[in-house]
C-alpha cells in the first residue's frame, strides 16, 4: 500500500495526464455545441449525434466542479460552457421535459425518458454557476430540479419503467442519484427545502429498497416497498449499491449522524460482496439474489459483464469506507479492485479507460465513451480519492 501522499499523488497524476486531457482533445463540437461521446481507442468520433442528453451535464459538471475544487483553469471553465449552453438550447421540449437524445445540431432524436437527463443537467448549471457566479443560471436550475422533483415523488409521474396500469415501480437510482443532487445545490445555497427532500430520500432506501436479512438494497420495488413478482424483483446492481454508499456517508458526514454512516459502510460492504466476481475478478453489473438469469434481454447481456463506473464508485468507496471504520476489510477489498482496475480498464498509450468487459475481462470493444460513458464517473472518484487521501494525510 502506497503512504497516503503518494496515493494522493497516483490520482491526481491519473486525472490530469490520462482522464481529463483525453476529453478536453477530443469531445467539444464546436461546430455546433455540446460533446461528442461516442469516442474510440485513440479519441476517433465514431457516432457525432448526441444520443443520450445524461451526458452534456455530467461532463459540464465534471469539469465546472474541478475548476471550483481543484484548479481554476480557464480551458476546463470554458469546456463546461459548451455542454451547458447546448443543454439549454436545444435540450428541452416545449412542455419542459428534456429530450433523451438529440442529433448533432440539435434536433430532436429520442423522447423525454426517466429523469437521468433532468439530474444531470442540474448538476452541471450548479457547479457552473458556482464557478461563475451566475445566480440566474442556479436559480434556473432550481426550477428544473423542482420539477423533476414533483414528477419522481408522483407514482404516475414517468419514472416508472413500465406503464402505469401495471404499477408504479420505485427505482433505488431515483433516490440514490437525488440525494446526490441535492448535495450539489446544496453547495451552491442551502433551501428550506433541502433537508426535508433529503430525508425522503433515505427514507425511501431504508424502507423500500433496503433488505437488511439479506444484505442486500434491491433495485426495484412496488411504489411501497412491496417486493415485486419474478426477475425485477430480485435485481441487484452492485454499483449502485456501494454508488448510494457513499452518498449516504457524505450525508452523515454533514448531519453527524452515526447510524447513517453505519448504513452507508453496510452498503458499500454488501455491493461488493454481492458484486464481486470471486472466479476472475471485478464487480458484476447486475445480478439475481437467487443467482437466476436476468429475464430482460436487453441486460442479460451485460450482467456479468465489467463496466467502467462500477469500479470507479468502489475505488473510492472503499477508500471512504476504511477511512471511517479503520477497518482492514475494507483496505483488502480496495486493493483488489485498484489491481483489476488498472490492469484492465486503464488505457496507458492513449489514456482515458476502457468501457466494457466481458466476465473474463476481455475487451467488448476499445471503446472509450458511449452514449452513456463520459469522464463523470472517473474524473469524480479520482478526484475524490485524492482529496480523501490529502485530508486523511493531514488531519485538521
Amino acid at each position: 500500500m502506497p503512504t497516503l501522499e503518494q496515493l494522493s499523488g497516483f490520482y491526481l497524476a491519473q486525472l490530469r495526464e490520462q482522464i481529463l486531457p483525453f476529453w478536453l482533445k477530443h469531445a467539444p463540437d464546436r461546430k455546433h455545441g455540446g460533446y461528442f461521446t461516442c469516442l474510440d481507442r485513440d479519441g476517433s468520433v465514431y457516432e457525432e449525434d448526441k444520443v443520450c442528453m445524461w451526458a452534456p451535464g455530467r461532463i459540464a459538471w465534471t469539469f465546472a466542479y474541478l475548476y471550483n475544487e481543484l484548479e481554476a483553469d480557464p480551458a476546463w471553465l470554458d469546456f463546461a460552457r459548451l455542454g451547458v449552453d447546448f443543454t439549454r438550447q436545444h435540450g428541452f421540449r416545449p412542455d419542459g421535459r428534456m429530450y433523451y437524445g438529440l442529433k448533432r445540431d440539435g434536433t430532436p432524436l429520442a423522447a423525454p425518458a426517466g429523469f437521468a437527463a433532468e439530474q444531470s443537467t442540474v448538476q452541471g448549471w450548479v457547479a457552473y454557476a458556482q464557478a461563475t457566479r451566475g445566480e440566474g443560471l442556479y436559480r434556473e436550475a432550481r426550477r428544473l430540479f423542482d420539477r423533476t422533483w414533483a414528477a419522481l415523488q408522483d407514482p404516475a409521474g414517468g419514472a416508472s419503467p413500465r406503464l402505469p396500469e401495471s404499477g408504479p415501480i420505485r427505482l433505488h437510482g431515483s433516490s440514490m442519484i437525488t440525494l446526490n443532487v441535492i448535495h450539489q445545490l446544496r453547495s451552491y445555497r442551502e433551501e428550506p427545502s433541502d433537508a426535508e427532500r433529503l430525508d425522503v430520500c433515505i427514507d425511501a432506501i431504508r424502507r423500500f429498497h433496503l433488505r437488511p436479512k439479506q444484505k442486500v438494497l434491491l433495485e426495484m420495488t412496488g411504489w411501497n416497498g412491496e417486493d415485486l413478482p419474478g426477475s425485477q424483483g430480485r435485481r441487484v446492481n452492485p454499483g449502485h449499491m456501494i454508488e448510494g454508499g457513499i452518498f449516504l456517508i457524505h450525508e452523515a458526514t454533514h448531519r453527524a449522524d452515526a447510524a447513517l454512516k453505519q448504513l452507508g459502510l453496510d452498503l458499500i460492504r454488501w455491493g461488493y460482496e454481492w458484486g464481486w466476481d470471486r472466479e476472475f475478478g471485478g464487480i458484476f453489473n447486475d445480478c439475481d439474489t437467487e443467482g437466476r438469469p436476468i429475464a430482460d434481454c436487453r441486460e442479460i447481456l451485460l450482467a456479468d459483464s465489467k463496466l467502467w463506473w462500477q469500479h470507479a464508485e468502489a475505488l473510492y468507496a472503499l477508500l471512504l469506507a476504511y477511512a471511517e471504520s479503520g477497518d482492514g476489510w475494507f483496505l483488502q477489498a480496495y486493493e483488489k479492485v485498484h489491481a483489476y482496475s488498472f490492469s484492465h480498464f486503464a488505457d496507458p498509450e492513449y489514456g482515458e479507460w476502457f468501457a466494457y468487459l466481458d466476465r473474463t475481462g476481455r475487451l467488448v470493444n476499445a471503446a472509450k465513451g458511449t452514449d452513456r460513458k463520459t469522464c463523470f464517473h472517473i474524473a469524480r472518484n479520482f478526484f475524490w480519492c485524492a482529496r480523501l487521501a490529502q485530508r486523511w494525510a493531514k488531519p485538521a
